[in-house]
């Protein structure tokens, strides 16, 4: 983050990528390879392992979330393959899980050798929000098993990590605090600003009703609240349609992917991103099947 003045900040123009190592912003290619980095975050997986590994509620851990797409394969993977030996050195039936760094691809093979897979897992994340403008439902789901059905080449059981029922970005603050990087698709939803739920003395009100804008602004000012206001989705697609699209998506998992995880559990405001939501609104509701397992 950058500061510009008390009231403005860049954010997405300024992001560093230099966690695996010194990335040249000009040449845009990576100069050299932290290792100082990857022994703290190896560390940070054994101490984890250390606490948690052998806890009757642990599964699986994945070592990085959303490692980023320009990340050379060959470092990342030797990061991946250093943190797999630490989480089985502690407990071997733990589930490895891998993020694809915006690659889902069969490339990925390659990352274990075959007889060396066990207990190894691909995540994926799989949002239609942050996709080009679609008019109809079905054209999301067909891009969508059109997408996933490329998992089929995967040799190992692949997960959605993450994804949702939104079709546009307005949820609020989703590109961060007071900022976004993408347009949005269709006229968002402006509602009241929820309401704080934290007790006393910690309940204070934040939001002024008559400021059109409330900062500091990021780079792009269309998640700020105004005048009491907080967007979300748009109503372009009614209860029904997004109920076609969570069918439509339910069947693709079925058929593709091993597991998938709707992001988030919670949201005061948006059912699109609340898996409670979602289910009471009946989208969600498939009893009896892989989906609610």
């Amino acid at each position: 983050m950058e500061w510009l003045d008390a009231n403005h900040f860049k954010h997405w123009s300024v992001e560093s990528a230099d966690w695996l190592g010194k990335f040249n912003n000009t040449t845009w290619q990576y100069e050299s390879l932290n290792e100082d980095n990857i022994l703290w975050a190896l560390s940070v997986v054994e101490d984890i392992m250390k606490e948690w590994g052998n806890h009757p509620a642990f599964y699986a851990l994945e070592p990085v979330n959303e490692p980023w797409w320009n990340s050379p394969r060959e470092w990342l993977s030797d990061y991946y393959r250093q943190a797999r030996d630490v989480v089985h050195s502690y407990n071997k039936d733990a589930l490895f899980v891998f993020h694809d760094a915006f690659d889902s691809g069969s490339s990925w093979n390659a990352l274990f050798d075959d007889d060396d897979m066990e207990n190894v897992v691909m995540d994926t994340h799989a949002y239609m929000a942050w996709w080009e403008h679609k008019n109809d439902t079905w054209m999301y789901c067909n891009d969508y098993e059109g997408v996933l059905s490329n998992l089929d080449s995967v040799k190992y059981p692949v997960w959605i990590g993450e994804w949702s029922l939104a079709t546009d970005v307005c949820a609020m603050w989703l590109g961060g605090f007071n900022d976004s990087n993408t347009a949005y698709q269709f006229e968002c939803e402006w509602l009241d600003c929820p309401t704080t739920y934290l007790p006393a003395p910690y309940n204070q009100d934040y939001i002024d009703e008559n400021a059109a804008m409330l900062g500091p602004i990021g780079e792009s000012d269309r998640s700020a609240i105004r005048y009491g206001k907080c967007a979300r989705d748009s109503t372009w697609f009614t209860h029904e349609n997004t109920k076609e699209l969570a069918t439509c998506v339910h069947e693709t998992f079925e058929k593709h992917v091993a597991g998938q995880f709707l992001w988030n559990y919670r949201n005061e405001l948006e059912p699109k991103w609340s898996y409670i939501q979602a289910y009471d609104e009946g989208w969600i509701n498939f009893s009896q099947t892989q989906f609610l397992q």
